[in-house]
């Protein structure tokens, strides 16, 4: 009896066993040999290097290098503190730091987690002499991102961060990842879609140690475009040089088709840091020095333009306040309306004046009276007309728009009606008028060139492909108007006494004017914006200098030394 029991439990034993293995093999056998194979075979990520960007020449001006990175696979850490004290020892990282990193970038236990990136070749050698008592800790290779000429052309370029929560729910369709690096600002952020390439991945086979013991397949990275721009680095990095130790912008155009041929903005920021000491005090110091390096002054920042705006103000009376070349308006140092006293910026004033001669003087009074005879709503006209009051279209994102007042705008934003001392005001680029260095450039290229706005534009070709389509719209006044603003603009380089003499170049006609603007400080910015050669003009150029004092100093100074710089480049 006790035999056919026990044969009993045997036999029902034995065909417990039969069906769990048939349970295993059979019904299960699928996804247990999935779960092997995902155990057994590593998918490894290849980033992609980004595209290069170049100058006009043919220079290169951001460039990919490898980085030796440090990570881990969380399933093979089986003594993890011993292996972050060993990794701490080598690679000069507390452990608390090294286990935040590991936390914060984890996805899955079979994905490699990036831990610290661009170690160095010093340490990934000692990393790899050590892998055997290191397991699960490997050395990766990527692209990582170097620019060349540092903070020259910071601007422009502007730099990479890690994308967060908000831009990958908007890019996760597009191949993004956590983790990834996307442009932040700048051309990077701009034809961050062209610069950034496709990731590619390796399969490899591991044993149960996690060693690698085959390699099953590779897709190679594609390496993302590369960028052309209109910008001459040695036009840029002359610019950023005597511009150093200065906050404010400096733009150079070729008034024909909206090239621009330098974007200065002091100071400056390194891009590099970004990539190099990601993390650090250093980057989060930017954001907080009250010299404010991350503004881009040139594009992104807007200010009361002041007498730089009198070609507007010469444009409006000579086509709507019944103005001529002849007409001449008395200075006598003030004008006055009711119980206020406007002042010219001479105090015994200019005497007669004509409309040339007013520009060369860039007196005041002249053009409170001009002004007054074209009317604020005709103020405004001209000021779109020249493109205040919107984005000049540049191949940067968040560019500033400006403000362009007149009556409504001030009844609706500030519920009260215009005063005629705010159209005096309006004259000479003061009160509620705020335009960008850039609006400014592009403006005086339209009286360089004959009547038109450009679009500015920094890029020309995308690799093979030309992308640089010239935009032209008639800003709509005569030839003669022109013609007259032009020779008045002359007069304020090339005259004995203009405003804009520091401007002079041997043996180049230089066409300029002198601004400068009050603010809400006892301290004022100065302006000169002008083109060259003044008979066929070349490059059109905007320079300002946040709190620099008067426009006929320091900024024509500045203008005549990158108008001498240009000739020597042979833009002339």
């Amino acid at each position: 009896m006790r035999i056919k029991t026990l044969g009993i439990i045997i036999f029902v034993s034995f065909l417990f066993i039969i069906i769990g293995l048939f349970y295993i093999q059979i019904v299960r056998g699928t996804l247990y040999q999935k779960l092997s194979t995902q155990n057994r075979i590593r998918l490894l990520s290849i980033e992609s290097p980004r595209g290069r960007i170049f100058d006009t020449n043919g220079e290169l001006l951001v460039d990919n290098r490898i980085s030796f990175d440090v990570a881990i696979i969380p399933q093979e850490l089986k003594h993890k503190d011993e292996i972050l004290k060993d990794l701490s020892g080598i690679l000069d990282v507390s452990q608390e730091d090294l286990r935040k990193s590991l936390k914060r970038n984890f996805v899955t236990p079979f994905q490699p987690v990036k831990i610290l990136s661009d170690i160095g070749k010093k340490k990934a050698i000692i990393l790899e002499e050590e892998r055997l008592d290191l397991p699960g800790v490997f050395i990766e290779t990527s692209p990582r991102r170097h620019y060349i000429y540092k903070d020259a052309g910071s601007h422009i370029f502007g730099y990479l961060g890690q994308i967060n929560r908000g831009e990958l729910t908007r890019l996760k369709d597009y191949g993004y990842r956590m983790n990834d690096l996307i442009g932040k600002s700048g051309i990077e952020k701009h034809y961050n879609n062209y610069l950034k390439g496709t990731r590619g991945g390796m399969q490899i086979e591991v044993n149960n140690m996690g060693y690698q013991v085959g390699f099953l397949g590779i897709r190679e990275p594609v390496k993302g475009k590369d960028l052309y721009l209109t910008i001459d680095i040695r036009l840029q990095s002359f610019i950023e040089e005597i511009f150093k130790g200065a906050r404010g912008a400096v733009c150079v155009m070729d008034p024909r088709n909206g090239r621009i041929l330098s974007l200065v903005s002091t100071p400056s920021f390194d891009p590099n840091l970004f990539i190099e000491d990601a993390g650090s005090g250093k980057i989060s110091s930017l954001f907080v020095r009250k010299d404010y390096p991350m503004l881009n002054r040139a594009a992104h920042c807007t200010y009361p333009p002041g007498s730089v705006f009198k070609v507007v103000t010469a444009a409006a009376a000579l086509e709507r306040g019944g103005v001529t070349a002849r007409t001449t308006l008395t200075c006598n140092g003030s004008y006055a309306l009711g119980n206020k006293v406007f002042r010219c910026w001479k105090k015994k004033g200019h005497g007669e004046q004509s409309m040339r001669d007013a520009i060369k003087n860039s007196c005041n009074v002249y053009f409170y009276q001009a002004g007054s005879m074209a009317g604020v709503e005709n103020l405004a006209n001209y000021s779109s007309r020249f493109g205040f009051g919107r984005p000049t279209g540049i191949d940067l994102s968040n560019e500033a728009s400006g403000l362009v007042p007149n009556k409504m705008w001030k009844a609706l934003k500030k519920r009260e009606s215009w005063y005629k001392g705010e159209t005096l005001n309006y004259s000479i680029g003061q009160g509620y008028l705020l335009v960008t260095p850039l609006q400014i450039v592009r403006a005086i290229s339209a009286i360089a060139n004959g009547g038109y706005l450009v679009k500015p534009y920094l890029v020309k070709r995308i690799e093979d492909v030309d992308i640089s389509q010239i935009e032209k719209r008639p800003v709509n006044i005569s030839k003669e108007t022109i013609e007259i603003i032009k020779e008045g603009l002359v007069k304020v380089v090339n005259d004995s006494n203009g405003t804009g003499r520091n401007a002079v170049v041997s043996g180049l006609k230089v066409a300029g004017k002198t601004g400068t603007a009050q603010t809400s400080t006892d301290k004022t910015h100065a302006w000169f914006t002008g083109f060259a050669p003044a008979d066929d003009p070349k490059a059109a150029v905007v320079i300002f200098l946040e709190y620099g004092g008067k426009g006929g100093l320091a900024a024509s100074k500045t203008a005549g030394d990158i108008f001498g710089k240009l000739k020597e480049l042979n833009y002339f």
